[in-house]
């Protein structure tokens, strides 16, 4: 073991005393910057490669959401059409409705005319009974003479 130890010093020793030239030191300079910038090369390629990966992976991504936000326009037209044939349907009803009410309403004011009329006759005849007694007997009503 003492041997290697001394063995190991002395080329300790040998690296330490060792006084390099211009011409030793040049190579061993441009060695050291051609093994960083390969290493530099080698950096940028495996950070390239993951770019690559990464804009592959959104590539794909953004696909399915352009295909989903295409299916949802597509649902939306449906429901927009869905809900103005309701829309239009019920404003068929509604017009119905009101050509019913309008009806009703002439029904109801025809109705009203002829139950003062009637009230009128009542109260004629009424009055008739008490001037007399008796019941005379009715006039031709109007609406039965215009009648044919």
């Amino acid at each position: 073991m003492p041997r290697l130890l001394e063995l190991l010093r002395w080329k300790i020793q040998a690296v330490f005393r060792w006084k390099p030239t211009r011409a030793q030191l040049l190579p061993l300079i441009l060695g050291v910057f051609a093994f960083a910038g390969w290493g530099a090369y080698a950096n940028k390629v495996s950070a390239n490669r993951n770019l690559t990966t990464e804009v592959s992976l959104l590539q794909t991504e953004r696909a399915g959401f352009v295909s989903r936000q295409q299916e949802l326009e597509q649902a939306n037209a449906n429901l927009v059409r869905d809900w103005q044939g309701k829309l239009a349907s019920a404003r068929e009803e509604l017009v119905q409705a009101v050509a019913a009410r309008d009806a009703a309403k002439g029904q109801l004011g025809n109705s009203q005319r002829e139950l003062v009329a009637s009230k009128k006759r009542l109260d004629q005849a009424r009055e008739r009974v008490s001037e007399t007694g008796s019941i005379k007997p009715a006039e031709p009503s109007k609406k039965a003479a215009s009648k044919p």
